[in-house]
């Protein structure tokens, strides 16, 4: 009877409610939890629950139908969390710990002179704290780069939070995303903005476990109504849509081409450079559209040597900077990210499709 209490079912409701909040936003967490032994307590949740729905739906007294509504509510919240191939194991190491929780960026504006790649302002905003998590599968080949977090990210980032005037109120489109986070960066700004209509950043990258990831940071970023997934696949574009279009990966049809492109580190191979420069004409617009482009240099990125020449083969006018004379403080948080070494050079590419 204490059990089956409105204030009883109330609460627990509350707590499992909370829960499964956890387990979505953070699966680290979650498992952690499972792995305390939460699996048993939702066993013996679930065949309470059932028993008193049974007790009540064969009692000759009238139960009451708000309190049968909530007890089958709670009975299928539970039942979602439960997993009985989930078993009570041993809790993570600190180590498992670390790499599994959320990185966490401040990136705050920073002024880049006018003339290299940006308006040469301080802006007024405090910058944005964004959350990443990265896949904690082992990494086994080269399509599995977008797990973790690469240094031009953090770099294209800090700059689009110095210079928003280049994606406001403009569509944009990031390619081969990894964790997402210049395209939650971008996002984060969109959802700040006082434009009347808000535009929606499309974040993709080819990898399904990528991409099942990436919309996991946008819901731990709360930016799912400015921000939403796709597949892109750089090697089914083709280079030759002059007026602009794309080919998305999981419908393979056609999407409207964007006024921006944001991408970092995306090239890993020679024949990378080739495919990123035909994706990118691809998508943009003709004449307005412009692309962001943050690699490292060949010493560490094979195959960027060529990207600019690509870009041009293609019929695209590209532009480069160095980044380190742009700003030493785009370079910040950069150590806590995969390959990043000290001197590493990155150049910060504008794009433009004539």
């Amino acid at each position: 009877k204490e059990f089956c209490s409105d204030s009883s079912i109330d609460n627990l409701f509350r707590i499992i409610s909370l829960l499964a909040k956890v387990s979505q936003l953070d699966n680290t967490l979650g498992e952690e939890i499972s792995r305390a032994g939460s699996q048993a307590i939702l066993k013996r949740l679930v065949d309470r629950i059932k028993e008193y729905i049974t007790i009540y739906e064969t009692s000759t007294n009238e139960p009451s139908e708000e309190l049968l509504d909530k007890l089958m509510d709670y009975l299928d919240l539970t039942c979602e969390l439960y997993s009985p191939m989930q078993t009570r194991g041993m809790p993570f190491t600190n180590e498992e710990i670390e790499r599994r929780l959320p990185l966490v960026y401040n990136l705050g504006p920073t002024a880049v002179p006018e003339g290299e790649g940006g308006d040469g302002e301080q802006h007024d905003h405090d910058g944005t704290t964004i959350l990443i998590s990265q896949v904690t599968v082992r990494q086994s080949s080269q399509g599995d780069v977008g797990y973790v977090m690469w240094p031009s990210a953090i770099v294209l980032s800090r700059w689009l939070l110095s210079n928003p005037q280049h994606i406001l109120g403009k569509s944009v489109l990031e390619i081969g995303a990894g964790c997402g986070l210049v395209g939650i960066a971008a996002a984060r700004l969109f959802a700040q903005s006082n434009c009347e209509e808000k535009k929606c950043v499309t974040i993709t990258d080819v990898n399904d476990l990528v991409i099942d990831n990436i919309a996991k940071n946008i819901v731990l970023n709360d930016v799912s109504e400015v921000a939403c997934v796709a597949k892109l696949d750089f090697y089914e574009q083709t280079g030759n849509n002059e007026s602009g279009k794309w080919i998305e990966g999981f419908t393979f049809e056609d999407r409207d081409p964007v006024e921006v492109i944001l991408a970092a580190d995306i090239i890993c191979q020679p024949s990378d450079a080739v495919a990123a420069a035909k994706t990118i004409y691809d998508a943009l617009v003709p004449t307005t559209g412009r692309a962001y482009v943050v690699c490292a240099d060949s010493e560490h990125r094979f195959g960027i040597e060529i990207f600019q020449e690509e870009c041009e083969r293609v019929g695209l006018e590209v532009t480069t900077t160095n980044v380190a004379d742009m700003s030493e403080d785009l370079l910040s948080d950069c150590h806590s990210t995969s390959g990043y070494v000290d001197g590493m050079n990155l150049t910060f590419y504008e794009v433009q499709k004539k």
